[in-house]
């Protein structure tokens, strides 16, 4: 089984393979810190080479700790380190006194970031605030001796005074920017404040960003059912679903034709048109649905006469003699009368006589795209003064062919309105 200690040399992480002791500090493995330690002979400001042990002096610049006797020194304070190989500034030392320098270093993996791609990528995760007062203090707080504003994640500093590691019990640090001693520090003291901050990466979203772009069932509904006006999710589906079971879906067309005048279509799929002697829709009608329904509205036209109706294939009238129609015609001021006709070019939807009030109902088709007979029903009112007329027609082509537009158009003049076309679920 393997295993892993600290031999008591202090210099190496080991780690047993199931046959012998291996150092864990060798190119190519784990290590993220070294020790260099030295009984000094007396009178050394710098400190550089190999050690005791033979080990050479190696540090990342601000990734160092220095330590004589066993106290913690100060950076920039009591010595300075800044090439990676040699400390100086050290006032000189006594003969036989032991200097322990910690170095953290990389970690040394296959497939990594380089240094420089870690640093553009997160913040440096370690800060360090130092500061020599110049007089008694309890409240630490504002700039330190490097001009460094004294920030801290509350939990995760960790506070010296001279060198000595404060227990969280000899201080208090809630605030982030401020730091309580239990106990005054005086005059030259030495105050460390060491603080890890949250690893931060770019690119990624926050708690809240995911959990509006990934909601649970749970807080779906407690987020968008039952705020809107008592809606839950019970009635969520029937209040917010946009197409009921056996419902309408409004279709698009691929393109329209107004001969004689404009037309366009919104974004909702709704052909608008005018002064127009026809127009023509494409591209309505397909396998997704047998049955369809045509609403108008606001038509208006500028002669009196029918409003007729012919069927498209690929853009093109079927003006085939296979159109049958028949209704019957009932008026304010005249007796019910039949219409009808066979063999004709188009079919009729309804008389509408010129500046009058007409309406004309919603044309339900049956089976426009399947190969069979197609057939129609719908209601017109003339709204002509004093007579009034309401027609109800229905049609059907003879013959069994495929289509998938239509064109309206007027006997004579133009006309001018909305016409929205809807797919019938199967």
């Amino acid at each position: 089984m393997a295993s892993a200690q600290i031999l008591t040399n202090g210099k190496a992480l080991y780690a047993y393979n199931g046959t012998e002791w291996v150092p864990l500090n060798t190119a190519g493995n784990l290590v993220n810190s070294t020790r260099w330690q030295k009984v000094v002979a007396g009178g050394e400001t710098s400190l550089s080479g190999n050690d005791d042990s033979g080990e050479s002096l190696i540090y990342t610049p601000g990734y160092e700790q220095v330590y004589l006797n066993g106290v913690l020194l100060a950076r920039d304070v009591d010595y300075t380190a800044t090439t990676g190989t040699t400390i100086t500034a050290l006032t000189a030392l006594t003969a036989g006194h032991i200097v322990e320098i910690l170095a953290y270093n990389n970690i040394n993996v296959a497939n990594t970031y380089t240094q420089g791609q870690i640093d553009n990528k997160i913040a440096n995760t370690f800060t360090r605030w130092i500061d020599t007062l110049s007089a008694s203090a309890t409240v630490l707080s504002g700039l330190d001796d490097n001009s460094t504003t004294l920030s801290y994640t509350a939990g995760l500093e960790q506070v010296y005074v001279n060198g000595i590691l404060l227990l969280p019990s000899e201080y208090t640090a809630t605030s982030g920017s401020t730091v309580v001693l239990s106990e005054a520090a005086v005059s030259g003291d030495v105050i460390q404040i060491y603080t890890l901050k949250n690893f931060r990466v770019p690119n990624t979203y926050t708690i809240i960003e995911t959990d509006q772009k990934f909601l649970t069932t749970t807080s779906a509904s407690s987020t968008y059912l039952t705020q809107a006006a008592g809606i839950t999710a019970a009635t969520a589906a029937t209040t917010y679903a946009p197409i009921a079971a056996g419902g309408l879906v409004q279709i698009t067309p691929t393109s329209i034709a107004a001969t004689g005048g404009s037309g366009s279509i919104s974004a909702t799929g709704a052909v608008s048109f005018t002064s127009a002697s026809a127009i023509s829709l494409n591209g309505c009608f397909s396998s997704t649905y047998d049955n369809y329904r045509i609403h108008f509205a606001n038509v208006t036209n500028s002669s009196s006469g029918n409003i007729n109706l012919r069927w498209r294939v690929s853009g093109t009238d079927d003006s085939a003699a296979n159109y049958r129609y028949a209704g019957n015609q009932m008026g304010t001021q005249a007796t019910p009368t039949n219409v009808g006709a066979k063999s004709q070019t188009s079919t009729r939807l309804g008389y509408f006589t010129s500046g009058q009030r007409n309406f004309l109902t919603g044309v339900d088709v049956s089976t426009p795209f399947l190969s069979c007979l197609t057939g129609t029903f719908n209601s017109a009112i003339d709204g002509s003064d004093p007579d009034s007329y309401v027609t109800t027609t229905t049609s059907f082509f003879n013959a069994d062919t495929s289509f998938t537009g239509f064109t309206i158009f007027p006997a004579a003049g133009t006309i001018t309105g909305t016409i929205r076309v809807y797919g019938i679920r199967n």
